[in-house]
């Protein structure tokens, strides 16, 4: 937890604490206060003729009282909430290139995994059992290289947790304040800031309301090298966060799905737009540019690792030397090779020669 703040981080929070101005008039009260001479001036009279004088003088004072930044600082201390404001250390880079960046990130848990790389993964409060399975086995994966970023909902979200919450490196970021009832599942959220971190742009008693889900959707993307959606109806908010990353310029993976599943149509959809198909952990890492050990890569039996290994170190490989190196038969070699073309990890080149994607 974060227990000490520069002035400029302080300034930051006690702006941020003031619910009467707008995101942008936070920011102009800001300049009113830290820049001189006309341009001082410049946003003080912008705020005065929007709020009015006596607002304006309001905040002013409260904003240079020191026994008002204590309340607002002890506050959050009580409540186990560290801030990570855009002048923190600490602020992710991918965050601070998003169109609207946070002043502040109010955090309860592990903060230093703001600083991993990390990847989004979202979906449908209703999910097929098959793609919650596949979300938490996929997610329990990622996190040997990644820390996984969604929400706190039914459905994806929670498979997401469960998969990647033995790691500790999860990120749950909130719709609404910490402690203002936002989260449905206040025992798994409790498990995830006791393992990993949960993050909010709103202070602890702010309430979620319908807009602040979209709000929360830009956060995890903007959080992220790349979102996984791992189901979406047509019309899901997990949509949303895609749209957000496509925007950021990050990466768009998606689950695919058969005709007729009704919670996996806006998954489809991404695809046939330009998204990526996801059907394990090594679709994310490849595009992340991460390898794993061969030991660690999944879902490959001991054969697979050694004839993966042979192939994998060597360019373009002839079944014949894969033979010799493992001490397997050609007719082994073949159909093990067969099974590694089918999990994507390598290609046939001609001749018999197989190489690693």
């Amino acid at each position: 937890m974060i227990s000490e703040y520069s002035p400029d981080e302080r300034a930051l929070i006690i702006a941020d604490s003031f619910s009467e101005l707008t995101y942008k008039q936070k920011k102009y009260f800001l300049a009113s206060t830290n820049l001189q001479g006309d341009k001082r001036q410049k946003y003080a009279d912008i705020l005065i003729k929007t709020l009015g004088d006596g607002v304006y003088n309001k905040l002013r004072d409260k904003f240079s009282d020191s026994k008002y930044a204590e309340k607002v600082l002890d506050s959050l201390a009580r409540r186990a909430i560290s801030c990570v404001t855009l002048k923190s250390g600490l602020y992710p880079e991918e965050l601070k290139n998003i169109p609207v960046p946070p002043l502040v990130l109010y955090a309860r848990g592990n903060v230093q995994l703001l600083s991993d790389k990390k990847v989004a993964v979202v979906g449908s409060r209703r999910s097929t059992p098959q793609a919650l399975e596949e979300c938490s086995k996929i997610c329990g994966e990622l996190t040997r290289k990644l820390t996984v970023v969604t929400g706190v909902a039914d459905g994806a979200d929670s498979a997401a947790i469960k998969g990647a919450l033995a790691s500790g490196r999860i990120i749950a970021v909130l719709p609404g304040g910490h402690d203002s009832g936002c989260a449905a599942h206040a025992s798994l959220l409790a498990k995830v800031e006791a393992k990993g971190l949960s993050v909010s742009e709103f202070p602890p008693k702010f309430k979620a309301q319908r807009y602040t889900f979209i709000l929360r959707n830009r956060i995890i993307a903007g959080l992220t090298g790349g979102t996984l959606v791992v189901s979406a109806a047509e019309r899901s908010g997990a949509l949303s966060t895609a749209s957000y990353a496509a925007d950021y310029g990050r990466d768009v993976l998606a689950f695919p799905y058969s005709l007729g599943v009704a919670s996996g149509e806006g998954c489809n959809a991404l695809i046939k737009k330009g998204a990526y198909l996801c059907e394990n952990a090594l679709d994310i890492f490849s595009l992340f540019g991460l390898e794993l050990p061969v030991e660690q890569s999944p879902d490959l039996s001991a054969e697979e690792a050694a004839v993966f290994g042979a192939i994998r170190g060597g360019g373009e490989v002839h079944a014949s030397e894969i033979a010799r190196v493992t001490g397997k038969s050609l007719r082994d070699v073949g159909a093990i090779c067969s099974l590694l073309e089918i999990k994507g990890l390598i290609i046939r080149t001609g001749g018999n020669k197989y190489a690693a994607v």
